[in-house]
């Protein structure tokens, strides 16, 4: 059996393997029978996005866990990090959450947290992977004794009360009486949220793509389309907008005068507002291999060192707890506040904006000025499958050749997604020609040998 666990979870297309109906079952076997193991009285939160599987998907998953004794709590839609923070709050054994993030409707997935909100160890995955292999958690398929269901389906409302006051009160309920913001909830998990935060602060709110018919989530809008609220902002004159994608873990920012400000100029804006304080641990924090070099290089001139580390925000999350740090993220908008959260949250990170906006009494333009970004460019090859780079004909000799052009002026970046079938070519460097040049013959090459249709 394939890794079953990407970067972020399981994901694919529902009614392909691994999220067809049996395949789910067997996933949802194997997690009641290392629960049952594992404690005597097992209780897990079922959470889901707006797209239109999940409901099928939770069912799919519950009549596989429900032949084991394992309290099972259904929370209905509710953001990423809202199922986080619920798990830790409730000391849950598992939390989970279905969704397939920023991805379309067609997609989905099931993302897992322990009892501290945070994402499940690669030796759990493991784990759930060589029981499912094994067919360990399969004696109990197909034979769920209804009397003994320990299932509660919970009002997402009433689920949601105590999260929002988190919200709230770990943004220091920062009055925003005179902001006008701009957001676009990607009809996605945060809509009717995210707003709903914003009003009770007092902010003056547009909401844009805020209407999930489960089959709208990411269409065209949200963290992946932040043109879409940049629009908005600029031709409304509003203060500030923010951009979230499907399952609300991920932000992106718009300026005043409708400019893009990536996860890089939060990281940079939020880095040295705590370096300010004295709150910024180590001087240091984590971002990616896909984060620009203008990153380090302004973050250098501050002393703030920048950890990088693989793509995900589990890796991001392992290094902070690692070197002991509390702030990380990555170039997409997860950015990891480890001082209030352990995983990515748009809102919050949303809220922490504002309430820094209104702290120094200047716009994003003012507090984003300081960083200027490398030209980069990023080419996604689809392919028919995921062969090792150092194999493909002519490959090495190109990057070698273009790395030695490049010299200490640029970088590459070549790695494969762990959610969809693509390479991902990333180039950097102070010559725009010269890095579109490299990019575009590297994609070729990958393109003749694997690609995909």
């Amino acid at each position: 059996m394939e890794r079953l666990f990407g970067t972020d979870g399981i994901r694919a297309k529902f009614g392909e393997h691994p999220l067809n109906r049996d395949f789910i079952r067997q996933i949802g076997a194997a997690l009641g029978s290392i629960l049952s193991r594992r404690s005597s009285n097992p209780r897990l939160l079922i959470g889901k996005d707006t797209r239109y599987s999940g409901d099928e998907l939770e069912k799919f998953l519950i009549e596989g866990i429900s032949p084991y004794p394992v309290e099972m709590d259904c929370l209905g839609i509710l953001p990423t990090a809202a199922l986080s923070y619920l798990s830790r709050e409730h000391n849950a054994d598992l939390g989970i959450m279905l969704s397939a993030s920023h991805n379309l409707s067609e997609d989905n997935g099931i993302k897992l947290f322990n009892s501290k909100g945070l994402k499940i160890s690669d030796e759990d995955e493991l784990e759930i992977e060589a029981v499912i292999r094994e067919g360990i958690g399969d004696e109990g398929l197909g034979r769920p004794e209804p009397d003994k269901l320990k299932i509660k389906y919970i009002e997402s409302g009433q689920a949601l009360d105590s999260y929002l006051n988190f919200l709230k009160e770990t943004a220091g309920r920062v009055d925003l009486k005179g902001f006008k913001v701009a957001i676009d909830c990607s009809h996605g998990a945060v809509s009717g949220i995210a707003d709903r935060v914003l009003l009770e602060l007092g902010a003056e709110v547009v909401t844009l793509n805020n209407e999930p018919d489960g089959k709208n989530i990411n269409q065209d809008c949200g963290s992946q389309y932040p043109e879409v609220v940049a629009r908005y902002v600029a031709e409304n004159k509003m203060d500030v907008g923010f951009s979230f994608d499907g399952d609300g873990d991920r932000v992106i920012l718009i300026d005043e005068k409708g400019r893009v400000l990536d996860g890089d100029y939060i990281l940079m804006i939020i880095g040295l507002n705590l370096q300010k304080k004295g709150n910024l641990k180590k001087n240091t924090l984590v971002a990616t291999v896909m984060s620009n070099m203008g990153l380090d290089e302004v973050m250098k001139e501050y002393g703030i060192k920048v950890l990088r580390t693989a793509v995900g925000d589990k890796n991001v999350v392992e290094d902070m707890l690692r070197e002991k740090l509390n702030l990380g993220g990555e170039q997409s908008g997860h950015i990891i506040l480890l001082d209030h959260s352990p995983t990515g949250d748009g809102i919050l990170t949303c809220l922490k904006i504002l309430a820094l906006m209104k702290e120094s009494n200047k716009y994003l333009s003012e507090l984003s000025s300081c960083m200027s970004k490398f030209p980069q460019t990023l080419l996604n090859v689809k392919v028919k499958e995921k062969k090792i780079f150092e194999e493909i004909p002519g490959l090495p000799e190109l990057l070698k050749k273009s790395e030695e052009e490049l010299g200490d002026r640029g970088r590459i970046v070549l790695r494969y997604s762990g959610t969809e079938p693509l390479a991902r070519v990333m180039i950097e460097g102070k010559n725009l020609q010269m890095i579109e040049r490299m990019s575009c013959g590297i994609a070729d090459i990958i393109k003749k040998e694997i690609g995909g249709n």
